[in-house]
């Protein structure tokens, strides 16, 4: 098997008795690279991969990793393999993907859940891709995320029901009035344990990172007066890192290259504090962004670091984007 290497370089991989599919990274690589590692693979064996990448999807959350087909040089027949392709075994199903695997599995197609840092898993894996699906059952039960983890399945379900309370007309003002004045730290207000009561919010829910997400929403949505949203404190088209640059649009940047970089370097009870001085400072300014992107930020930050670090890489990015949009605008002016 050929895999490509950070650095650009490649490095055969076949050649075990097994055809077992190995990588040369840590024993639990990279979600990205055992993606690679497969599909490079399954190519090689004559599958024809579909694959999507990217995050900013509108329809269909929860799609598999790995759906492919091929021509059996055996049989002669097509035969189709769908797989979730996780990166550990600890690794928790993301929204919609146990429905997909079960609907596929329901229609009769070879259904797998493979772990990279499974023996087993990788065995399997290794023979279907170079020998075939026959003689191998499909995965028969699909276990939900594990209770342990304190981020719900149905993630969007959850935020976007949880944003639409607060922004809405389902809770009254003196609710609202009471999420602000909340101390995200120990949260005390009625409404707030009425909203973490909802379905999908995992039993072992952090109190400190909910109080912080209710009472940074409630803060903003009360000052927010966008053209097209008013008095919303979401906004999915923008940003975190662009209304950090941008602000009110007034005089960028709103929020300094330093306080960008303490914000990203933050951890745990610093980063807390930080994140409810900034949404203050973003009610101020009438701004809004995505809360879907600052909520899984929040969530994951102390439980799953990989994830909280791409959150971190993006809102730089955006930060930086939105400079190089305003220095070009610049130049244009003058």
């Amino acid at each position: 098997m050929t895999e490509q290497r950070p650095d650009g370089t490649s490095a055969g991989l076949e050649g075990s008795a097994d055809d077992a599919v190995r990588v040369e990274q840590p024993h639990t690589p990279r979600e990205w690279f055992f993606n690679k590692e497969v599909h490079d693979e399954a190519i090689h064996h004559g599958w024809r991969p579909f694959h999507v990448e990217g995050f900013r999807i509108v329809r269909g959350r929860g799609f598999p990793d790995l759906v492919m087909f091929r021509k059996n040089p055996e049989t002669n027949q097509f035969e189709m393999l769908v797989a979730e392709l996780k990166r550990h075994s600890g690794s928790p199903f993301g929204e919609g993907q146990t429905d997909w695997l079960e609907a596929f599995e329901q229609m009769g197609i070879t259904t797998k859940v493979w772990r990279g840092d499974s023996d087993d898993d990788r065995q399997e894996l290794a023979d279907i891709i170079k020998n075939g699906t026959v003689g191998h059952t499909s995965v028969t039960k699909i276990l939900p995320e594990p209770s342990s983890s304190p981020i719900p399945a149905s993630f969007g379900v959850v935020m976007d029901n949880t944003i639409e309370t607060i922004e809405g007309d389902e809770i009254t003002t003196g609710d609202k009035a009471s999420l602000r004045r909340m101390n995200p730290a120990n949260p005390s207000s009625a409404i707030f344990w009425k909203i973490l009561s909802q379905p999908g919010i995992p039993r072992n829910a952090d109190i400190r990172k909910w109080g912080l997400i209710m009472h940074g929403i409630a803060v903003m949505a009360h000052t927010a007066r966008l053209t097209h949203t008013a008095g919303l404190a979401h906004n999915p088209k923008i940003r975190i890192g662009h209304a950090l640059y941008k602000g009110d649009g007034s005089r960028p940047p709103f929020y300094s290259e330093q306080r960008l970089s303490t914000l990203l370097a933050a951890r745990g009870d610093a980063l807390h504090q930080i994140l409810a001085r900034l949404f203050r400072m973003l009610a101020s300014q009438r701004c809004a962004f995505n809360w879907r992107d600052m909520a899984w930020f929040i969530l994951n930050e102390g439980h799953n670091e990989e994830r909280a670090d791409e959150a971190r890489i993006e809102i730089a990015r955006a930060y930086y984007r939105a400079e190089y949009s305003s220095y070009q605008a610049n130049r244009v002016d003058e």
